[in-house]
């Protein structure tokens, strides 16, 4: 049993580091999109059915020896694909569907290994209820669980900040290979053990009966409320805050905690407490969600986390109070991961089809409501209908679930009004807007992303080709670019269109090459704004990840290199590493500048650029401009870097702000294989 116990908790453990280790590799491939960690969730979820339905296949028609074989095989023929470095073959530049591409990259790299870790713990378990003696094999399944668990909280606290990515892929691989071995001396204990039935006494106090339809309904709904909200809550973090396995992390070892505190024992988990908890945890994450990136991440991370989890115990102490005899434990699994994988079909592939906005999170929270009120309906058998319609907690539920509902419906109008256009993909969500000037002379053209104004253009001839929001004359980047003494013409790169204001300070003979992987964005500033047509300058648009497109136009020297390429506070990493600077560096011309856009709510960059600048040993200028009365101009914060001491000594530079600066010693530089949310959260 102990060997049983340490091949599943082995097991699970790589099942979930696995998931990190490659998501974080492919995650600049794909332009740092938050919608990178649910394509890969839909992909994982997916192959752990697949591993499921494996198990309960093999446990209904073949032998045990036959089971053994089976897993052997499917364990050793995934040695050929180690060690697991995705091949980065399936950028998503120009891509139609990015969440293909992801499930592409994926299954070459890890679907094999994976596959054989999925089926590994069902049979292993169904194995375990066979010997002498057995107990309840739902014990294996809460320690396969706390297994996953730990391996999350392994990776941001000890694996990502002291290994390279190579060298987590090498140690994944090595620890595969003894999963392997302890799999083999498994199955030899199996064959020896024979073609015994499964113990009665293996299900504890569950009633050895056939389940329901009704039970095997829930099996698969329950887990599949709890992946929406997992999902949904996770995105809405990333969105807002930054695409690190931190906070995918943080939601999915909350989610794990519940099936292993829910598994493991049945004092953990009571509706006495559970419900009303839930009751206000509903109306909590409803309206977090209904802020958005106002509800600051200090607010959202805790409060939406917690949330979270008190959604998943209620729906996997449910769920594990319907857990039937040890004979149905392959069935029973396959429907809880069938019901898993559904949440992720919904969030990844239906959600973007059927809503405009993050919406599937509402969705999430009436089911969970829904269910609730009906277990409490359900649970008064002695009362008539009127009379559990006066129960004050049930109404109460209902009550919550009816504002969920109305909240989504008004929220979904909202989007009718005249005027207003959104256009949701797999880099998030766009609104473009007219409304009455803030001057109130007018009218006015917005675009935001997300949560963060990405700009906005007057209707009036006269001043539509005024720069506005972060890129005013005031502004670092106004400042830099606005030089009327200039003779020779310039040319100018820009990591992220938004609506193009950038454009307005072309001139004759310049060249503004803009980088954005974004195909609707792109579509937007052409077609809702004039900037960039109306430019004297000659603009050219590159579709895809600004950062792998830099690295193959070699030639390109750019005389200003302008870095605005975050939404929200949703930063992509992979453009603020050492290496990433490096390649800015290559890319300037002698005496260029780097102009960084680091205007956001709930992180301070400046300690990290001024880490990265340090390497190089050039200059940092930090310049801060304010919000006009009219809110046409934003607070702005920028960074001006450069070797070029003259350009930061021009008047309107020099006196409108400061030397970036100096990082503390101890602050450790983000590269490719590391980077620290927590250095920089807080300002």
């Amino acid at each position: 049993m102990v060997l049983r116990a340490a091949t599943v908790f082995l097991s699970a453990f790589l099942l979930f580091e696995v998931q990190p280790i490659v998501a974080r590799t492919i995650l600049p491939w794909f332009g740092g999109a938050p919608a990178v960690w649910t394509a890969c969730m839909l992909f994982f979820q997916t192959l752990l059915l697949a591993g499921y339905a494996l198990a309960h296949a093999a446990v209904r028609a073949l032998s045990l020896r036959m089971q053994g074989a089976l897993l052997l095989a499917l364990a050793a023929g995934a040695l050929a694909f180690l060690p697991i470095t995705p091949a980065a073959t399936a950028g998503s530049a120009g891509s139609v569907n990015p969440v293909i591409d992801v499930v592409v990259v994926l299954a070459r790299s890890v679907a094999l290994p994976f596959l054989a870790l999925a089926a590994s713990t069902p049979l292993q378990q169904s194995w375990a209820a066979r010997e002498p003696g057995a107990s309840s094999p739902y014990r294996l399944y809460a320690l396969s669980n706390a297994g996953s668990l730990l391996a999350l909280l392994a990776y941001p606290l000890v694996v990502e900040p002291w290994l390279t990515t190579r060298a987590q892929a090498t140690g994944w691989s090595a620890a595969y290979v003894a999963f392997v071995v302890m799999s083999a001396l498994g199955v030899v204990r199996v064959v020896r053990v024979g073609e015994r039935p499964i113990e009665r006494a293996a299900a504890g106090e569950t009633p050895d009966v056939l389940p329901t339809p009704r039970q095997r309904w829930l099996w698969l709904a329950l887990p599949a409320c709890a992946s929406t909200l997992l999902l949904a809550v996770t995105h809405q973090l990333c969105q807002e805050v930054a695409v690190v396995p931190l906070l995918w992390i943080v939601p999915l070892a909350l989610y794990l905690l519940s099936f292993v505190l829910c598994f493991e024992s049945d004092r953990w988990y009571s509706r006495s407490w559970c419900v009303p908890a839930l009751l206000l945890t509903l109306i909590v994450l409803a309206q977090s969600s209904a802020m958005g990136a106002h509800a600051g991440v200090l607010y959202a991370l805790p409060v939406e986390s917690l949330g979270l989890f008190v959604c998943c115990m209620f729906c996997h102490g449910e769920l594990a109070a319907r857990r039937p005899a040890a004979r149905f434990l392959t069935s029973y699994y396959l429907r809880v991961a069938l019901g898993g994988a559904l949440g992720a079909v919904f969030v990844s592939l239906l959600a973007p089809l059927l809503f405009r906005g993050f919406d599937e999170i509402y969705v999430g929270l009436a089911a969970c409501g829904s269910f609730a009120a009906a277990f409490l309906y359900g649970s008064l058998p002695q009362a008539s209908p009127g009379q559990r319609l006066r129960n004050p907690t049930l109404v109460a539920m209902l009550g919550v679930v009816v504002l969920i509902i109305t909240m989504l419906g008004l929220r979904v109008l909202t989007r009718a009004q005249p005027g207003l256009r959104e256009l949701r993909s797999f880099f998030g969500v766009l609104r473009v807007q007219d409304l009455l000037a803030p001057d109130g002379r007018g009218r006015m053209r917005y675009l935001t992303h997300g949560g963060t104004r990405h700009g906005q253009q007057y209707f009036d001839p006269e001043r539509r080709a005024a720069p506005t929001t972060y890129y005013g004359r005031t502004s670092g980047i106004g400042r830099l670019l606005d030089d009327p003494d200039r003779a020779t013409p310039r040319r100018i790169g820009v990591v992220g269109l938004g609506a193009g204001v950038l454009a307005a300070y072309g001139r004759a003979g310049d060249l503004l090459r803009f980088y954005e992987i974004n195909p609707q964005m792109i579509d937007v500033a052409q077609r809702e704004f004039s900037f960039l047509s109306d430019s004297s300058a000659r603009i050219e648009i590159a579709a895809g990840d600004a950062r792998l497109l830099l690295e193959r136009e070699e030639e390109a020297r750019f005389d200003v290199l302008v870095l605005d390429a975050f939404s929200s506070d949703a930063i992509p990493v992979h453009l603020l590493t050492a290496e990433a600077f490096d390649l800015y560096e290559r890319r300037l011309a002698p005496g260029g500048v780097l102009a960084l856009h680091v205007t956001t709510r709930h992180l301070d960059l400046g300690p990290l650029i001024a880490a990265l600048v340090q390497r190089s040993g050039k200059l940092a200028f930090e310049i801060r401009s304010e919000a006009d009365d009219g809110r046409a101009l934003l607070d702005a914060r920028w960074i001006l870097v450069t070797s070029n001491r003259a350009v930061l000594e021009r008047p309107k530079i020099r006196d409108a702000g400061r030397p970036l600066p100096a990082s503390p010693a101890s602050f450790r530089v983000w590269t490719d294989d590391y980077s620290n949310l927590l250095q920089v959260l807080g300002k």
